[in-house]
This record gives C-alpha cells, sequence and structure tokens, in this order.
C-alpha cells in the first residue's frame, strides 16, 4: 500500500527527498524491488554442478542474448551427501524415499531461498539446461509490479507434462505442450518468439526450469515445502491420478494452490529435461534410497 496515504503515481520530489522515501517504500512493499534496480540487474542463481561445469558453459553461450549478467551457483552434490548431513539439513522426512541427485537438488534450492529471505530480495532462479527468451527482462518489467503480493512466479516448465493454470475464480486451463522435448532448432525459434506473456495461478506444473522468488514467498513457503517426504498429491491434469512425491517438483504442486503461485504463459523460459543426462533422476523409482 501507498505510505500514509500517498499515491504512488507520483513523480515529483520535494527537497530533501521526501516524495522519493514514499515511493520507495511503495515500491519495496508492494512488488519488492528497489526502485534503482532493473529486473536485468536482479540477483539471480544458475545452479551447476561443478563436476558439470560444460554444461554452465553451454548455458551462457546459449542465453547470452537475454541481457542478463548470470550468476552461477555451485549445487550441492547429491551423491557427496551423507544420510547424517541430509538429516542434519532437514530437507528430508525420515523414512522417505528420494533418489540422491533429488535430494542434492532440494539442498541447492533449499540454500538459495534461505539467501532470498536473509537478503530480503526478489531473485531469478535458473536451471542450467534452460532456453531464455531474449525478451525476458521487458516482460518481468511489466509482469512483477502487476501481481501485487505474489510468492513465487514460474517462468516455464518441462513441455513432456501438463501445465494447469487458473484462468478466473473457478476456470482453469490444462494442457499439454508440443514438441515434448525441445531441439537446437526449436529453442532457437522460442528465443527469438515476440508472443505475447501474461501471469496466471499457478495449480500444477513439473520441473520448473527457471523462477523469481520474492522474500515473502521464500518465507511463506518454506516450511511447508520442506523436509520432502512421499506424500500422495492427486493431479486433476493427470486424470485425477495420485502420484508420489519423488521430487521437490511434486512437493510444490501439493502446495502451489494455497500460496501466491504464478505461471508465466506463454512461458518464458523452457528447459531441456533431457532424461538421459539429468541429474536429480527424480522419474527413476529405482534410483530412490531411504533417507534417515
Amino acid at each position: 500500500m501507498p505510505c500514509r496515504g500517498e499515491c504512488p503515481q507520483i513523480r515529483t520530489f520535494r527537497i530533501g527527498g521526501i516524495w522519493r522515501i514514499r515511493i520507495d517504500c511503495w515500491l519495496m512493499d508492494r512488488i519488492g524491488i528497489r526502485p534503482n534496480a532493473t529486473v536485468g540487474k536482479m540477483k539471480n542463481f544458475v545452479v551447476n554442478l561443478d563436476r558439470q561445469p560444460e554444461k554452465y558453459e553451454r548455458f551462457l553461450k546459449r542465453n547470452e542474448g537475454c541481457g542478463i549478467a548470470f550468476e552461477r551457483f555451485a549445487a550441492v552434490d547429491g551423491l557427496k551427501l551423507t544420510n547424517e548431513e541430509v538429516m542434519a539439513m532437514g530437507i528430508v522426512a525420515p523414512g522417505s524415499r528420494f533418489a540422491p541427485g533429488a535430494v542434492g537438488g532440494t539442498a541447492s534450492m533449499s540454500l538459495i531461498w534461505k539467501l532470498v529471505a536473509e537478503q530480503d530480495e526478489p531473485a531469478l532462479v535458473f536451471e542450467d539446461d534452460c532456453t531464455i527468451r531474449h525478451d525476458i527482462n521487458a516482460h518481468l518489467a511489466r509482469l512483477l509490479p502487476s501481481l501485487g503480493d505474489w510468492d513465487m512466479l514460474v517462468l516455464g516448465c518441462n513441455t513432456d507434462s501438463v501445465l494447469d493454470l487458473e484462468l478466473a475464480p473457478g476456470m482453469k486451463s490444462i494442457m499439454v505442450f508440443r514438441p515434448p522435448r525441445p531441439d537446437d532448432v526449436s529453442d532457437a525459434a522460442f528465443q527469438r518468439s515476440t508472443s505475447q506473456v501474461a501471469a496466471f495461478r499457478l495449480n500444477c506444473c513439473f520441473g520448473p526450469g527457471g523462477y523469481v522468488l520474492s522474500p515473502a514467498g521464500a518465507r511463506r513457503m518454506y516450511p511447508y515445502w520442506l523436509p520432502m517426504d512421499n506424500r500422495l498429491v492427486t493431479i486433476e491434469a493427470l486424470g485425477n491420478r495420485a502420484l508420489p512425491t519423488m521430487g521437490a517438483d511434486m512437493m510444490a504442486n501439493s502446495i502451489y494452490p494455497f500460496v501466491k503461485a504464478y505461471a508465466c504463459f506463454a512461458p518464458l523460459v523452457v528447459p531441456r529435461n533431457d532424461s538421459a543426462t539429468s541429474t536429480t533422476q527424480s522419474h527413476i523409482a529405482s534410483a530412490a534410497r531411504t533417507w534417515g
């Protein structure tokens, strides 16, 4: 809300910066972005394993036209985590079964979310296999202020599964994508796309390739998201099938309807989602082990 009832559209300043302070306060409270910052300069994390530097190099080359100064975040390697370390982190409920890669990905997410909450600034988070539209900054600069009080804006998700959005109260859109897995040709066309982008309330998606997280969202969602367990989640978009949770994205699907989560459509990010090179392996039941 505007400070002391003042209108946020005011653009004139009094001597001493009184009006500027009031406008700054409204902007920070309302959208979580400081007025002297641009989306292109927003803190960002590109999650990448130390043992896969080539994936980060490919990411940088593929997305060099996006106008973002990317920052690498050294991902937690789940293959190196001991059971004691995982339990101490509090990211997995004792007795739950998850692949080490999925646990490492969740540990990375946990660290990033804590940083966002502590620094009290929104941040962009990208997977290192994603492709980003060249006009992402312009769209985010328009979309984020329009959301008001928001927790998370998912920029794009795996295209080999479903996306469930709320178009209006009581009205949903449940969709699938083609092609189910992008390639170099479709990625290049996607990056150059200038199609319209809107933000809708999110009910369900799988494998977010990128998202924007607000400090309020990090604080509000963290205790509901973690520790992960193998809860059954009913996915309406898949014929009301009840699926066990095998990774962080399914945990998210259990809470999206109860928080202020949004998704972009058309997407601004598309992950490659190559199961042959996936390090999380949450889709492989035999890769899971029992923790705790």
